[in-house]
């Protein structure tokens, strides 16, 4: 990537009264390719290419390399710069600054070669002690370039250019060297004093108090140099960009939209409007600025027809976002990642075959690293809707959580899938995981009840009950007036119970019997007041409760949880049989009574 605006962006803030961070994003120099979906993260690595401006039809001009040099495309600079120099051989600034654009890129040879060209027009003049400096100053003799600049001074007293060739010998990077954008506006200011009028010169310091950060410095400059130019978007367009790193989006889209109307088929400002409202996710208002920019920017790329066709999706156009793709495709037929959009628009409109068929096609064709999380997700889904192997499904989803991690709903989709297949251990893990990243109360009570479920009902897990008890118990402690969680909760825990019948002679087991019981008791709180419709539950609790009272020897309780009981099912052997034991009418000694709880 050349070296933009972005890259130098970090740690700076605007003076000038502005004092706001200034953000990161790949715009104005080079463009990140969208993602498919905004679900979807950025197209590994590829980057849109940098198109430019153009204010003459047919020949380049000093104006078209002020833009190129603004906007650090060096390539560009240096392809304009050349044929000017090719269209006029004695023409020096051409030559300083194409050498200034191979300096940057870092074309030393090159740029100390554009340099000599410069010296040897007229070796006797200003512009030679200035092609000759910089060529020192590639050579790192930093002490004699300045010493030879001084020698400008007296011929440059009234000479504009020749003062800002001054100051744009710091205003570019030498390679790795940074500029030096203090001496440069130095330099620029005494050009300005000399004209206040020239737009070379304020565009130069408005780029250099930009570069650094300096974002009210930046606009004053760029203001002016509008108003020396009014019908030129270029001032316009980097005062746009001087209020999008200030956050000021408003004026940001302003000024885009000013520049716009100043030249309607203004290629950077509409393709940075379209790319601004994208990330900002205003997609129909996205939807609209990429329409214009495909139909009426001067240079169109594939780029943005597929931010397009992106945007064509996401506002549900599947129609036209598919017949969009066939375009591009017969375009470009290694875009092939561009018919996921068509494998997603099936999904949505419910042509489901189609769907599957162009997806497994497009994992076939397409490089493993160009395969997104969303492709899994679709294919999963696909296979589902087409009765295809669930397990593969699965596993289809657990790859596109794997690569992108905030897709982890989609764990509750694979809790269900195993559900369905009566396969509960792994049901259990899918909605624990699913579980371990919910923050709302309900959603965890929710999912905690599932959770609970299916481990209660998962029989390979030696210890299934008791994280069954252990996810009842999350419900017990958000919702603890549902009766739900408490009956699961005491069903879970009447499983940890000692075996009473299989040891009727261990005596110390009835000591440790009770697990289960401050749970069916309070299950009974909450539900007792509706008796016809926890009628089921009640029984059960109550069968437990009066055999715990009969074994802790808790007569009274034991009596009235019988009454409780047989009021609900009069036939109860569980209450008739203990009740005959309380009233004496059976010795309580051998068989032990029937428990309850746990059905």
């Amino acid at each position: 990537m050349t070296r933009g605006f972005n890259e130098r962006r970090k740690n700076q803030t605007f003076a000038a009264g502005l004092h706001i961070p200034i953000p990161i994003l790949l715009l104005f120099t080079h463009s990140t390719v969208y993602s498919m979906t905004y679900l979807l993260k950025k197209e590994g690595g590829a980057l849109f290419a940098a198109f430019f401006l153009s204010f003459a039809a047919l020949a380049q001009t000093h104006q078209d390399g002020i833009v190129s040099m603004q906007l650090s495309r060096w390539d560009k600079a240096i392809q304009i710069y050349t044929q000017l120099t090719q269209k006029d051989p004695a023409d020096q600034i051409a030559w300083l600054t194409l050498g200034s654009a191979y300096a940057a890129k870092g074309e030393m040879d090159k740029a100390k070669s554009a340099y000599e060209s410069a010296v040897n027009i007229k070796p006797d003049g200003v512009y030679a002690l200035i092609a000759n400096a910089r060529i020192q100053m590639l050579q790192g003799r930093k002490e004699e370039a300045e010493a030879t600049l001084k020698k400008v001074d007296k011929l440059a007293r009234k000479d504009v250019a020749a003062r800002r060739m001054v100051g744009e010998s710091f205003l570019y990077p030498i390679g790795n060297t940074k500029p030096d954008f203090a001496r440069a506006e130095e330099e620029l200011k005494k050009a300005a004093e000399i004209s206040a009028k020239d737009f070379a010169t304020q565009m130069a310091l408005g780029y250099s108090f930009l570069e650094r950060g300096s974002g009210g410095q930046a606009a004053v400059h760029y203001e002016i140099a509008s108003t020396l130019e009014p019908k030129n978007p270029l001032p316009v367009f980097m005062l746009a960009k001087v209020y999008y790193y200030a956050k000021l989006n408003d004026k940001y889209l302003a000024n885009l939209d000013k520049a716009i109307s100043l030249q309607p088929n203004y290629s950077d400002a509409l393709r940075a409007k379209a790319e601004f409202l994208y990330f900002e996710k205003q997609w129909q208002k996205a939807l609209e600025a990429a329409k214009s920019l495909v139909n009426n920017a001067a240079e169109v790329t594939i780029d943005d027809e597929t931010l397009l066709a992106n945007l064509l999706y996401i506002n549900k156009d599947c129609p036209a976002c598919s017949a969009l793709v066939e375009k591009i495709l017969k375009k470009d037929p290694s875009r092939n990642y561009l018919r996921r959009l068509q494998a997603y628009c099936d999904y949505d409109n419910g042509r489901y075959p189609e769907g599957l068929q162009i997806l497994e096609e497009f994992f076939q064709m397409v490089k493993p690293d160009k395969i997104l999380p969303s492709d899994y997700e679709y294919l999963g889904k696909l296979q589902i809707k087409m009765k295809r192997d669930t397990l593969e499904a699965i596993r289809n989803y657990e790859k596109a959580i794997e690569m992108d991690p905030s897709l982890w709903p989609m764990r509750a989709d694979i809790a269900k899938l195993y559900y369905s297949k009566k396969d509960y251990c792994n049901a259990a893990e899918a909605y624990q995981a699913y579980l371990d990243s919910l923050e709302s109360a309900q959603d965890r009570v929710n999912t905690a009840f599932q959770v609970g479920v299916c481990y209660y009902y998962c029989t390979a897990d030696p210890e299934h009950y008791q994280k069954a008890e252990k996810a009842f118990s999350i419900i017990t402690e958000l919702a603890p007036d549902a009766p739900v969680g408490w009956i699961w909760r005491a069903k879970s825990a009447s499983k940890l119970e000692p075996d009473l019948a299989a040891n009727p002679q261990d005596s110390t087991l009835i000591e440790k019997y009770g697990v289960a019981q401050p749970f069916f008791a309070r299950y009974v709180e909450v539900a007792a007041s509706e008796p016809e419709k926890n009628k089921k539950d009640l029984i059960t609790s109550y069968e437990y409760l009066v055999f715990y009272y009969f074994l802790k020897k808790q007569d009274e309780l034991a009596k009235e949880h019988v009454a409780k009981l047989l009021a609900l099912q009069p036939d109860n052997p569980t209450a008739l049989e203990i009740q005959k034991i309380l009233q004496g009418e059976t010795s309580p000694g051998g068989k032990t009574p029937k428990k309850g709880g746990g059905k």
